[in-house]
């Protein structure tokens, strides 16, 4: 008890009080008002920490003398600090053991950048690019339609900074427990000193979530950055990051283990040893049971694990793959291999003489024809169906919860103020993050894909309804790698409020 006051006593002395308030609301308060309203703390009947200070007569009268000696400077100084105060979580006392926010971010778009030079590449070209960049930027293996992405070494180190909140250099407990400190926490209790630190230093979990399938992501990972949760198929599975001694003789204990993959990260300007160390995955059981129920995706898909298709469509049970196969029988060409609780109806996959694809698509925008328990989206001319209790927003709902569990209540329920739009930042570009993006605190787009999402953001500027901010800047050439650094530059600003 005595440090955690010290602790206190020291944020009150150097740092201006903060006074819980929304974004909108902001306070003036002289740095020199901070011991007056300690004092009010430790006297007041009411005050969540007078019950604390009763248990030594003298303990408030020492803070208060000390203090007035270390802040004298600052009294008679007596300036006024502007503060601009976001939500604050309910139950301060255990603020120190949880995280305060979240950051989710998309992919292809949003981190992952298709410059138009490299859709039709050669070999040598990729080669002397490769060999230009040292380092600064990631080529993605191209794609079987010899289509070739990028990432900027940048995006990968502010992506760390956002997850430690330092450099790990600067970090004094075990560096390798990177793989696991953030997914530990995720799924108990406890929290370790690593986690401590990382809480400390104002990091917090950052969770990559696609629409992608699931055996895309897994190619994908060497090259993508470090995150605490990997969510595919439009938030229908989620997977966490363990070390690879997981996959030797004791793999059978690890409950979800991704059975064989390991993860080698890619070499980047910037990056660290430990920022190298392979790791592999493990797959989050209860969301995965939510998932698998009969009148959602059905457990057949999850057998599919090495990238071939477990069982066809047809031989599939569940209701999304009940309505799937009433969209084959109407001509529709579906993609199912790679994914187990969703499918996706790609237009260049129709045939011409096939039904009318144009017309589907409008009608799954309006959410009209899609059977009670499935839901929809749309991004770049192809439609995704999952279980309705998926999505990247439900998915984004279910990790802010896990996430921020140490912001509970007394009596171990999470505090209904828990939520994304009190604790959450994300980062992305398309229709299919629309209803994401709304739900939380605020939206970061390093680009504007479609059409309908610039009306969206047109229609919200200047609304209290939701906050979104593009960084795309054509005419001072913020595009692609550069809009995607500028929005992760904006988050970090977020982040760090209040710290």
């Amino acid at each position: 008890l005595p440090s955690s006051i010290l602790h206190l006593k020291k944020m009150i002395i150097w740092r201006p009080i903060i006074i819980s308030g929304n974004r909108t609301t902001s306070r003036i308060i002289p740095a020199s008002l901070s011991i007056i309203f300690f004092s009010h703390l430790c006297t007041s009947a009411n005050s969540p920490i007078s019950s604390i200070v009763s248990t030594s007569n003298n303990l408030a009268s020492t803070i208060m003398s000390t203090a007035a000696v270390e802040t004298s400077s600052v009294s008679s100084s007596n300036q006024a600090v502007h503060i601009d105060t976001p939500e604050r979580p309910h139950n301060q006392s255990k603020i120190m053991t949880s995280f305060k926010y979240v950051v989710f971010s998309d992919v292809d778009g949003t981190l992952v950048h298709y410059p138009e030079h490299l859709q039709s590449p050669t070999e040598k070209d990729n080669l002397n690019e490769n060999l230009s960049t040292e380092g600064t930027v990631l080529y993605l293996p191209p794609s079987k339609t010899g289509t070739r992405g990028i990432i900027s070494a940048r995006t990968l180190v502010l992506c760390q900074l956002l997850r430690y909140g330092k450099p790990l250099s600067e970090y004094s407990t075990d560096k390798t427990q990177i793989h696991t400190a953030a997914a530990e926490y995720a799924t108990t209790s406890s929290i370790s000193a690593f986690q401590r630190e990382r809480i400390a230093h104002g990091g917090v979990p950052f969770v990559i979530i696609s629409g992608m399938r699931t055996t895309t992501l897994f190619q994908r990972l060497p090259y993508l950055p470090r995150a605490d949760a990997y969510v595919s198929e439009s938030g229908g599975r989620i997977f966490y990051p363990c070390p690879i001694d997981g996959v030797g003789e004791e793999s059978e204990k690890v409950e979800g283990l991704v059975k064989g993959l390991v993860v080698r990260p890619m070499s980047y300007r910037g990056c660290s040893d430990v920022d190298l160390i392979p790791f592999s995955l493990r797959e989050d059981i209860e969301w995965r049971k939510r998932i698998s129920k009969s009148n959602a995706a059905g457990g057949d898909g999850f057998s599919d694990e090495n990238g071939e298709t477990a069982l066809p469509i047809h031989a599939r049970n569940g209701k999304l793959w009940d309505f799937a196969y009433t969209l084959v029988d109407r001509g529709f060409q579906l993609d199912s291999r790679g994914y187990a609780a969703s499918f996706r109806v790609n237009r260049k996959h129709q045939h011409k003489n096939g039904p009318n694809f144009d017309k589907f698509l409008d009608k799954c925008t309006r959410k009209e024809g899609i059977p009670n328990g499935l839901d929809c989206s749309t991004n770049l001319g192809c439609v995704d169906i999952y279980p309705a209790m998926s999505g990247k927003k439900n998915g984004c709902e279910y990790l802010v919860r896990k996430f921020l569990h140490g912001a509970a209540s007394d009596d171990g329920k999470v505090d209904e103020r828990v939520t994304l739009k009190s604790r959450a930042f994300c980062m992305c570009d398309d229709d299919n993050d629309i209803e994401m993006a709304l739900a939380c605190r605020a939206a970061f787009l390093p680009g504007v894909t479609s059409e309908s999402v610039r009306r969206v953001v047109e229609e919200l500027h200047d609304s209290d309804v939701a906050r979104l901010v593009v960084t795309e800047d054509v005419r001072k050439g913020i595009i692609e790698t550069g809009a995607t650094e500028a929005a992760l530059d904006l988050v970090l600003m977020e982040v760090r409020k209040e710290i």
